[in-house]
């Protein structure tokens, strides 16, 4: 009897295991395929936002941030700090100005902006200027891996008109 309890007892927790495995298999697919569609999601938001952003808006913080490089150049820290503050606002404003479904994919594409110019601020507010222009630097770098490129023959074709236009006969 008791031998008889022992393997009803082993083939229900056999079973049992069979069961949870099986249906573990079921709902991992059905996970993933959450994660892909959240993840295709968030970057269809993210590229609708960047969508959203002009070239005159990314040149406009580009300005900026060669005004500020070139203050530090000439030692003129408060003018640097002070455009570095505009660039954050510019930033801010930029995103806010695209909707407000615009805003949190924004701000996690100025994400690296945003925190090299807080960096660029702590350096300028410790009078570490080599540091700030390095910062400085970085957050350009940064900027150009969000700008978009014209497609390469656009680029070639601007480059050869330019080049006509330029030759002298």
């Amino acid at each position: 009897m008791k031998l008889d309890n022992l393997l009803i007892v082993i083939a229900a927790t056999t079973l049992l295991t069979i069961a949870t495995i099986a249906a573990n298999q079921m709902l991992l697919p059905l996970t993933q395929q959450e994660a892909v569609a959240q993840n295709t999601t968030t970057t269809n938001q993210t590229q609708a936002a960047m969508a959203a952003i002009t070239q005159a808006d990314l040149d406009s913080i580009a300005d900026d941030l060669a005004a500020a490089t070139e203050a530090l150049l000439s030692n003129d820290t408060n003018d640097a700090y002070n455009t570095v503050n505009s660039i954050d606002h510019k930033l801010f404003d930029t995103a806010n100005d695209q909707g407000e479904q615009n805003i949190k994919p924004l701000m996690q594409i100025f994400k690296p902006l945003q925190d090299n110019i807080d960096s660029t601020r702590d350096a300028l507010r410790n009078n570490d200027t080599a540091n700030a222009l390095q910062l400085l630097n970085s957050t350009d770098a940064e900027l150009l891996k969000i700008t978009p490129q014209p497609p390469v023959e656009e680029s070639q074709e601007e480059e050869e008109a330019a080049t006509a236009g330029n030759s002298t006969e």
